[in-house]
């Protein structure tokens, strides 16, 4: 209550003043001769008292006039409520929230009793992590930034809670921009009476950098994803240390290649931005096992090429190859990435500069022995180059300059090799189409020894291309003599298999050559289909809406996955030919086969045998029930001319086999 009201002295002043005129009405009336004056005094002071009474007086001063549109509660006239201090400190703890969460600044707190880390909603923003696997520990922190940086970020953690001192560390996100984001972590220690450390807390702020010319040029030698040297710095360098060997006889230097093995099938698998993250992981692993002068670059898409200068003799078993082996050991260690570990696998291929006087002889070197490896079994160790290597390498690459004009002469021709069906009487039900390299010089080249440098280097495709256009003319000439049924099988690479034009292209050669698609079947490996299957499904079902067959090439060879199989509309299964060498002695392969030949039976497919060369062979695969044989037993890939002889004597058509 208020002790001085001035509305409450004001209506008694107003009382006051009428009730003190109001006694000289009498006198008035009195001394007046015309009683007409005295009514307008009289209505005066009853409009005063009416005043004084009923007026309702305006705030006076600042004060805010009260709205009558909002009612108030009456304040509870009985005792005073209890007051629930556990729900006033969550309703703290709850304001609390509200304001580290609108604060510009990201905040998190380490518990050293429980351990427990709470990280606020603006830190996990600025550490670009997903809200739903944000959790109690540092894993945030360790998955989202640098392996070098939540090293540094750790000890830096530890000698807080030793020391009791406060830090401040800057870090590099994995993120999936290109250029480089950098973060500000601070933590100052909170201390007990004691002086033992309760909690750090800590901030997370965006780090500002300042880019200058000076940075500018800095940065045009540097790749914008890892932070390492680009391949223009890189080869810079590596001619600088050729000059020096050039006119130093006793400088020695040597250039280590690093390639992550299928790092494509990680971006496929995960995705890019993780793809990205090991790339950056990797380049930061390298680092820290390089001496300060050695020079990092990373000059391919996957690939990381490191120049250690000026080691101390020129063998293998001098200091470089502790070194390398200290790199490789440390680069492939398990990525832990999105709460999971990532295994990776990489190659490392290291030349010296022994006999060597340019740059490109130096990458060369280290380029064929990288080459090397990743083509044998024994990808993902270390490989030291050596003469025989680069030897091997350069008739590489005269083959692969040889394949390149030998699609441009068309040296490439077609074998076929007859599919018997045995149980209509030897029939020929069609014949696969092999490729064969016939050189004006050594004659033919068995495809054994051009196909893997096909593949590796891409020319299956243009090559591919041409086989499917001749097996398709071919086919067509058959037709149009007479052998309407018969069957042409064609393989295709997983590279072809993965090419979005493939379905138009195959349209394009069938509507060119005029040939019904019901006579082409298309053979792919187990290992092409299983690869992307659910793409390989959508592409198999365009190809049998087309009218085309699909076969399963080298079936049973490892990368079987009978649940996908179930979902391919193919038409064929191949038995490969290692499952048919030895079902006659060996009861181990006949079981194999055995199986091969029910899993035909049990999803109503039908079943080549491959490699079928002797009697015995063909007795136990007729006995299980195997029709469709193909193999020297019957006959050799023949050209297309011995190919029509023998379809002129073992062809007959569905229509006459079905009546007899």
């Amino acid at each position: 209550m208020r002790l001085f009201d001035e509305k409450i002295i004001l209506r008694l002043f107003l009382l006051f003043a009428g009730v003190f005129f109001a006694a000289f009405i009498p006198e008035i009336i009195e001394s007046s001769s015309n009683v007409l004056f005295v009514i307008p005094y009289i209505f005066a002071n009853i409009f005063l008292i009416t005043v004084a009474i009923t007026y309702r007086f305006p705030l006076i001063g600042s004060r805010r006039k009260m709205r009558h549109d909002v009612t108030i509660a009456q304040p509870h006239t009985g005792a005073l409520p209890v007051r629930d201090i556990q729900k006033d400190l969550v309703e703290k703890n709850e304001m609390f929230q509200m304001m580290v969460d609108i604060s510009a600044s990201g905040f998190w707190t380490f518990d050293a009793a429980t351990g427990k880390v709470y990280w606020s909603q603006k830190a996990v923003t600025l550490l670009r992590a997903d809200p739903s696997k944000v959790s109690d520990t540092f894993d945030l922190l360790k998955t989202h930034i640098l392996e070098s940086d939540w090293l540094r970020f750790r000890d830096s953690l530890n000698s807080a809670m030793e020391n009791g001192t406060n830090f401040t560390v800057k870090v590099t996100l994995l993120q999936k921009s290109t250029t480089e984001h950098h973060l500000q972590i601070s933590g100052n220690v909170q201390k007990s009476d004691d002086g033992r450390p309760i909690r750090i807390i800590g901030a997370v702020n965006e780090s500002a950098d300042h880019t200058t010319p000076e940075k500018q040029d800095f940065y045009a030698y540097r790749d914008s994803l890892t932070g390492v040297y680009n391949r223009k710095f890189f080869l810079e360098k590596l001619k600088i240390d050729v000059d020096v060997s050039l006119q130093r006889p006793d400088y020695v230097f040597a250039v280590a290649l690093l390639d992550i093995d299928s790092f494509g099938a990680i971006n496929t698998s995960y995705s890019i931005n993780v793809g990205d993250s090991v790339l950056r992981i990797v380049a930061d692993r390298i680092k820290s096992q390089c001496r300060p002068t050695d020079t990092i670059a990373r000059i391919g898409p996957d690939v990381f090429a490191v120049i250690l200068h000026n080691i101390q003799s020129s063998g293998a078993d001098s200091e470089v190859l502790p070194l390398v082996r200290r790199i490789h050991n440390t680069v492939k260690m398990p990525v832990q990435m999105e709460g999971r570990d990532l295994y990776i696998s990489v190659s490392m291929a290291v030349a010296l500069n022994n006999d060597v006087d340019c740059v490109e002889d130096v990458m060369a070197n280290a380029t064929a022995s990288l080459r090397e490896m990743k083509k044998s079994v024994n990808h993902g160790g270390i490989q030291f180059f050596s003469g025989g290597i680069r030897e091997k390498a350069m008739k590489l690459y005269k083959l692969e300059f040889e394949i390149r004009r030998a699609i441009q002469a068309q040296e490439f021709v077609l074998m076929y090799q007859p599919i018997i069906d045995i149980t209509k009487g030897n029939r020929v039900a069609g014949f696969e189409a092999l490729v064969r390299w016939k050189q004006s010089e050594q004659g033919y080249i068995s495809p054994a020894e051009f196909i893997p440098i096909a593949e590796e280097t891409g020319l299956i495709i243009p090559m591919g291309a041409l086989i499917l256009r001749m097996a398709c003319v071919q086919a067509k000439k058959w037709v149009d003599m007479g052998f309407e049924d018969i069957q042409v099988a064609v393989n295709f690479s997983a590279k072809q298999f993965a090419m979005d034009s493939m379905l138009d292209d195959i349209k394009k050669v069938l509507l060119e050559t005029k040939l019904n698609p019901k006579n082409l079947k298309l053979e792919i490996t187990e290992y092409t289909a299983v690869c992307e299957a659910e793409k390989t499904i959508e592409i198999m079902k365009a190809l049998s809406s087309m009218g085309l067959q699909i076969s399963i090439d080298d079936f049973g060879t490892g990368y079987s996955s009978l649940s996908y199989l179930k979902r391919f509309p193919i038409h064929t299964l191949k038995m490969d030919k290692s499952f048919v060498d030895y079902v006659a002695e060996d009861e181990e392969a006949a079981a194999f086969a055995r199986m091969v030949i029910g899993i035909a039976k049990s999803l109503n497919l039908d079943l080549i045998a491959e490699g079928v060369e002797q009697e015995d062979q063909l007795e136990f695969l007729r006995n299980e029930g195997c029709r469709l044989i193909q193999g020297y037993y019957f006959s050799k890939p023949l050209p297309p001319e011995l190919a029509l002889g023998y379809l002129k004597e073992h062809y007959k058509p569905v229509d006459s086999v079905c009546r007899s």
